[in-house]
């Protein structure tokens, strides 16, 4: 068992007139291009319900677990998962520590919604928009004080005099070097269907922490993924079993 650290704009120009007419209108075009990426982080940051939380309010915590992670295995994360697609991320919708789907108390989790680009493997289909979890998430501190059980709570109390600590107002959970997901990129995931007892709640579980979330870039068979821990660009045909 392996430690797991827990861890376009493209402008086309089309050149129809002499030099002249291309200076006068280069500011015009970079203008343009300013204001579609101002307007771009504006729609990302409305969507991102993370972005309005003032970051002097917010301790850091995180957590180190062992994670089974097959590196001789190319394809382990593709093939134990039920379904692998790329997403575009359309919004963070908060953080939870009561689970509606497990109906009990979680280690601190990030939920929002997703579009399906492209399917490698599973039953959805591009265009589906998705409701998605991913552990690791930012609470109110009072939540996160609710999920722990009584002998969690007691060593919290023995190392602070008794007292409950109340520093900061939230609390960012996650595991150690895992990578924070970001609204208006796109990713290849590796998803778990899951589903309320009652079944009307129904989301898809990210799983992997940052083995199985890779951001992507590129389009079809030319996509690249982002390996989170070198930091360099791989092929997607690295990750996932293309046709």
């Amino acid at each position: 068992m392996n430690k797991l650290r827990v861890s376009f704009m493209v402008a086309a120009v089309l050149l129809v007139a002499g030099v002249s007419s291309c200076a006068s209108d280069a500011p015009k075009l970079a203008d343009h291009a300013s204001n579609q990426q101002v307007k771009q982080a504006e729609t990302a940051s409305s969507n991102d319900s993370y972005a309005t939380i003032p970051s002097d309010e917010i301790q850091h915590a995180v957590t180190e677990v062992e994670f089974i992670w097959d590196a001789k295995d190319p394809y382990y994360g593709y093939n134990r998962a039920p379904v692998v697609a790329r997403v575009h991320i359309d919004s963070i919708d908060g953080g939870r520590a009561f689970s509606p789907i497990s109906d009990q108390y979680v280690f601190p989790q990030t939920i929002g919604k997703m579009t399906v680009r492209e399917v490698y493997k599973g039953d959805i289909k591009p265009g589906d928009q998705l409701n998605y979890s991913r552990l690791g998430g930012t609470v109110t501190f009072d939540e996160y004080w609710n999920s722990l059980n009584q002998q969690q709570r007691d060593k919290r109390l023995h190392l602070n005099n008794g007292q409950r600590p109340t520093a900061k107002k939230y609390i960012q959970k996650k595991v150690l070097d895992d990578v924070d997901i970001e609204v208006g990129k796109e990713y290849v995931v590796f998803l778990s269907p899951q589903s309320s007892k009652d079944g009307k709640l129904h989301e898809y579980f990210m799983d992997g922490f940052q083995f199985g979330l890779r951001e992507a870039k590129g389009s079809g068979a030319e996509t690249s993924v982002l390996n989170n821990e070198t930091k360099e660009w791989e092929s997607l045909g690295s990750l996932v079993k293309l046709p």
